[in-house]
């Protein structure tokens, strides 16, 4: 399919994914997937969707810290961008605290995810692995995104969808010194410094809860990886920003029956293209029914999502429409998931 030219986004582990030939595809790497039998290592598979029939043209471009911020000029006139960046990089720090000031970033749907790999135990240890990025062939990528930028025909339009389960809790505001860090020491917690991890034990946080902060409208999520009370520490998904005010989410009763909802409400049957944070998916099997609840397509397991912004603990998807029918015009070779 790569050396057919075939439009494509790809997600596997980096062993595999450093197979495929040159070709009009970019690739991150995951550990898992979410499929309609349950959560599936990516070892030995690779995740595909196949654009290449809604298409009338498409492209990828590499994009550093230098050139990020350019990403956006070479968006179709009709059309969306996919994005994968490389998970606890330098590059996804820059990246989170800047995105929303870039130049016509809104002008098409902007989609993609942070590249993740494996958890051992989680939420609780990374694999030792490093997330990668791939874009348009077998070089794999720490610090470097990759973009697809995919053209579709007059009659046919993008759309995103967020199901994010999410809302600002009632207690005090928290602040963070620096912007960029994955991992958190002492803060501003209601206007005084505490640390964080001790302020979660104390106050007997639920350690699925992230912090949600206000961003220009958007509501942000901070999902929380781990916490070490003994080393004062706690360590974020994706990167914290200094310039936001967070607070602890509002409780959920039931995460996996809420996961379901959220899920339904994007229509997610119908999505050209899906993914899921991996933890956002681990808290809502916790409850011993995730198989009544599992998504209907298949999905890659990502340190993030990407729709416009950086967002954790979210479930998005893209849909393609047709001008005038929605759903009941597409092609007949729609995007396949493979």
């Amino acid at each position: 399919m790569a050396r057919a030219g075939r439009v494509m986004l790809l997600a596997g582990c980096e062993a595999d994914l450093a197979t495929i030939p040159a070709g009009c595809w970019i690739g991150g790497t995951v550990g898992h997937f979410v499929t309609p039998q349950g959560s599936v290592a990516a070892q030995g598979t690779i995740f595909f969707t196949d654009f290449t029939a809604l298409t009338s043209g498409a492209t990828w471009r590499s994009f550093g810290a230098a050139d990020i911020h350019e990403l956006a000029q070479h968006y179709p006139a009709n059309g969306f961008a996919l994005l994968i960046l490389p998970g606890f990089s330098r590059l996804l720090s820059t990246v989170a605290g800047h995105i929303m000031e870039f130049d016509g970033l809104y002008n098409v749907p902007l989609m993609g995810w942070v590249s993740a790999v494996a958890l051992n135990e989680p939420p609780a240890t990374l694999s030792g692995e490093t997330p990668k990025v791939f874009a348009g062939g077998p070089q794999a990528f720490a610090e470097r995104a990759a973009v697809l930028y995919v053209s579709l025909p007059v009659q046919y339009f993008a759309q995103l969808h967020i199901a994010n389960l999410f809302t600002p809790g009632q207690g005090p505001d928290i602040r963070f010194f620096r912007s960029g860090q994955y991992h958190a020491y002492d803060c501003m917690i209601g206007g005084t410094s505490e640390n964080l991890a001790r302020y979660i034990q104390n106050h007997a946080i639920d350690k699925r809860l992230p912090l949600v902060a206000d961003q220009d409208g958007a509501l942000i999520n901070m999902a929380i990886l781990a916490h070490d009370t003994n080393a004062g520490c706690v360590t974020f998904l994706t990167p914290v920003s200094a310039s936001l005010t967070y607070r602890f989410a509002e409780e959920i009763l039931d995460y996996s029956e809420e996961f379901a909802r959220a899920a339904a409400d994007v229509e997610l049957p119908h999505a050209a293209h899906a993914c899921v944070c991996v933890l956002h998916y681990y808290f809502a099997s916790q409850t011993g029914t995730a198989n009544s609840h599992q998504p209907s397509i298949t999905l890659p397991m990502t340190f993030g999502q990407i729709a416009y912004t950086i967002l954790n603990q979210t479930l998005t998807c893209l849909t393609i429409a047709h001008s005038e029918d929605f759903f009941d015009d597409l092609p007949d070779d729609p995007p396949i998931d493979g």
